[in-house]
């Protein structure tokens, strides 16, 4: 493996000491994080250990589950577990098993466990928010192990455009994976779109990336649209001459900003896609089939898609669809209602709570006020499910809604955290005015002071 200076030189033996841990296992349980980037990173470890003839089982959990961890990893001699664990390290470090942690949350502290390795960039001043993810910290692992497992990457990328790493380019550990794919002719960096790619009709009818009010969701919309462009509804955006390309795109734009988007939104949305040849697909479209299926609660199929099944792969394209349509359909529901505004955040009540996670980014970025925070509320049972993003304008004024949330949701009785600008947690119901007054509280005190807490 090529030693860039992008990878600090600890990090690096971070990863030769899991690596070390899998050659010495016989008994492996892998346990991961059941979005885009957690299935896409178990799918590396997976396939890596497959291919190291080792005995694994794998399974996906909504959140880090200490009764659950416990018994899963019973009879094994190794618990690999991916994109989560940096936070639970207290209870990891009382296995009686060697653990390897693959996270890119921010940890509170590093292990001294000599039976735990820790790998997460955090501890090497790489930024898990921006520049690795558990796909990425997986893959890394995977080469480590063998420079033939390169040919994983494209899963790695589908991990990478669902936590959103790329849209202001590749930086650290997934800049490092994207030189090295280019130079390997793995991987073809592409020029992005605001217009979705496929016949024009239907993605602009089903399109939340960006979503285009009027447009999106209203069949007379994206006829208009197109009339107004000079384009056949039947037309597909690869099929565009350069100037009905720059035409369409233009009069996208246009709605866009009217209805309040930011150039930031826009570069954003229109950002570099990643082109695996040899699978014939993009980076975002094995992200897309991976969401679905996680959403949908079949994370092993997420799995078996992206290592190369035919069958789940059909099962999951349909799952996608149906997913894209509730997401769809939810943000015409929240636009229609709209956002409660308090001074510092605004906030909204998810009319379908499968997507509130994915649907709490569209609002923010093409619905609500871009200035704020938005959180999302959703409830099961006695729970409320909590989902909050934020953008890199809020970041840099001292948002951190990862501290916002966790303490906010302590001191209600729940849990909370993440990364600074996406954010989680659940809080028992009827606590939610407490919560949400208590964050909108703690953003003021973030912004006033113009940098996140230590």
């Amino acid at each position: 493996m090529d030693d860039t200076v992008q990878i600090p030189s600890n990090l690096l033996s971070r990863f030769k000491s899991a690596a070390a841990e899998v050659e010495k296992a016989s008994e492996v349980r892998v346990i991961s994080h059941n979005d885009a980037d957690g299935i896409s990173s178990a799918a590396i470890v997976c396939a890596t250990l497959l291919r190291k003839n080792k005995r694994f089982q794998c399974t996906m959990l909504k959140g880090f589950e200490e009764a659950t961890v416990r018994e899963t990893a019973q009879g094994c001699d190794l618990l690999i577990i991916s994109d989560m664990g940096s936070s639970s390290l207290d209870v990891l470090e009382t296995l009686p098993m060697k653990v390897i942690v693959l996270d890119h949350h921010k940890p509170e502290r590093d292990s001294n466990s000599t039976k735990l390795v820790h790998v997460n960039p955090h501890l090497f001043g790489i930024d898990g928010a921006t520049s690795a993810c558990a796909a990425s910290v997986a893959m890394m692992l995977s080469i480590t192990i063998s420079e033939k497992n390169w040919d994983l990457l494209p899963i790695a990328f589908g991990g990478i455009v669902g936590d959103r790493q790329t849209i202001r380019g590749l930086l650290g550990l997934n800049k490092y994976l994207g030189e090295q794919g280019q130079e390997k002719r793995i991987l073809e960096v592409r020029k992005g779109s605001l217009i979705p790619s496929g016949q024009l009709k239907d993605s602009l009818l089903n399109s939340t990336d960006p979503f285009i009010s009027g447009v999106s969701g209203d069949p007379d919309g994206v006829s208009r649209l197109l009339t107004e462009a000079g384009i056949l509804d039947s037309m597909t955006l690869e099929s565009l001459d350069e100037a009905q390309e720059m035409k369409l795109s233009s009069l996208v734009t246009l709605r866009l900003l009217t209805q309040g988007a930011t150039l930031d939104n826009l570069e954003e949305a229109s950002s570099e896609k990643y082109y695996f040849s040899e699978r014939k697909t993009y980076g975002h479209e094995l992200s897309n089939l991976m969401n679905a299926c996680g959403r949908s609660d079949v994370t092993g199929m997420g799995a078996a898609v992206v290592m190369g099944d035919a069958k789940s792969l059909e099962k999951a394209e349909r799952l996608r669809q149906d997913y894209r349509k509730q997401v769809l359909e939810a943000v015409l529901a929240v636009q229609f209602k709209g956002l409660k505004q308090l001074d510092y955040l605004q906030y909204f009540f998810s009319p379908v709570p499968d997507v509130s996670s994915d649907l709490c980014g569209i609002v923010m970025q093409w619905i609500g006020d871009r200035d704020k925070p938005t959180i999302a509320l959703s409830q099961k049972n006695c729970e409320v499910k909590i989902s909050s993003r934020a953008n890199k304008k809020m970041i840099e004024a001292g948002v951190d809604l990862s501290y916002a949330l966790r303490t906010a949701a302590t001191v209600v009785g729940g849990v909370g955290g993440g990364h600074n600008v996406a954010s989680g947690g659940k809080i028992p119901a009827g606590k939610e005015d407490e919560f949400i007054a208590m964050v909108n509280k703690i953003i003021g005190e973030q912004r006033a002071k113009g940098k996140k807490p230590a």
